[in-house]
């Protein structure tokens, strides 16, 4: 099939719509919005039909660049970690949609989707890429300094936006939603990853991530207690420099009174030898991380999404609090909806 371009521009609105065919395989379309400085390249199969009775799911990823994926890793590492678990899926229905901002790596991105779509469109109804560089500016600290305490605050707001921005411009009819991030390298029981999750019918749920040796990398999942900030802290929240407040939500936690998933592997209370061989064994949390974060869409699209700001400690005349930022915040705004987190 030959590739053709159709391009209009519609009257009075700062935006391009181009439409094209990647031959035999996905229709593709590219749209960009001049005004905000944002494009979503969206691949569908050819042919696909929009009504399934499986259920469908949709894979969510942010690739900051070229280094995204860990040491001496590339775009198809990636993919071919998340086809794991999305090969052989005859019972649902998978798209999946990828945020990249930098120009270099996302034109690596779009090469290797035109270049094996044969392959991913027997996997991927339709995959959606977007790039939304003006997400990344003035973002206010220095890529060596993100990992410091004094730059989460900034650092997460960031990744806040940037999930919320992948997600409700990909989003559509997907029952079930899985952000991963780019560096994980595998899924342990990758056949039966999804369906484990679908069947559990809980609407948030995030898994135990080890890394090199630590067997739990992502504190955001937590349940339990921290400590507040004094009331003399709480009143440096009320002026407009933040520079004197030093409490930071990750070093709060209250000794015996917060559960991580490394107290389950320390066997605390026999929980592990209880349940170690119990792959479906979940536990109840109060907040969730995003390494690896499956939900139902159900939760996103009734405003429960990613805070881009300290929600918890908030008032009227403050303009942020001290904790429950990014996917921290998540379940504090699913909660009153009447979803849990597990």
């Amino acid at each position: 099939m030959e590739s053709f371009w159709n391009t209009k521009i519609l009257s009075k609105v700062p935006r391009r719509l181009w439409i094209l065919l990647v031959p035999t395989y996905y229709d593709k379309s590219e749209y960009t919005d001049i005004s905000s400085n944002y494009t979503t390249i969206e691949y569908l199969r050819s042919q696909e039909n929009s009504t399934t009775e499986n259920p469908s799911i949709l894979f969510l990823s942010a690739i900051a660049g070229k280094d995204s994926y860990g040491p001496e890793r590339k775009i198809h590492d990636f993919i071919a970690v998340l086809n794991t678990i999305a090969e052989n899926q005859d019972s649902l229905h998978i798209n999946m949609a990828l945020l990249c901002n930098d120009f270099h790596e996302l034109q690596n991105v779009i090469t290797y989707i035109e270049s094996k779509s044969e392959t991913l469109s027997q996997v991927y109804g339709k995959i959606t890429i977007i790039s939304a560089p003006f997400l990344d500016k003035n973002q206010g600290f220095a890529r060596d300094q993100r990992k410091a305490p004094q730059s989460q605050r900034l650092r997460r707001r960031m990744i806040a936006r940037t999930r919320n921005f992948l997600l409700l411009n990909s989003l559509r009819h997907e029952q079930y939603t899985l952000f991963v991030d780019s560096d994980i390298i595998e899924f342990e029981h990758p056949e039966t990853f999804l369906l484990t999750f679908i069947k559990t019918n809980k609407d948030i749920i995030v898994p135990r991530i080890p890394v090199a040796g630590n067997p739990d990398y992502d504190l955001n999942s937590w349940r339990g207690q921290r400590r507040k900030p004094t009331e003399e802290q709480l009143k440096l929240l009320d002026v407009e420099n933040r520079e004197d407040f030093h409490y930071y939500p990750e070093e709060a936690d209250i000794p015996g009174k917060v559960w991580h998933f490394k107290e389950y592997i320390a066997n605390t209370n026999n929980e592990y030898e209880e349940h170690k061989d119990e792959y479906e064994y979940l536990v109840p949390l109060d907040s969730v991380g995003g390494a690896v974060l499956f939900a139902k869409s159900i939760v996103y699209k009734q405003g429960a999404i990613f805070p881009t700001s300290y929600i918890v400690g908030t008032t009227w005349d403050r303009s942020e609090g001290y904790d429950g930022i990014e996917t921290e915040g998540l379940c504090y705004l699913a909660k009153p909806l009447g979803y849990s987190c597990w």
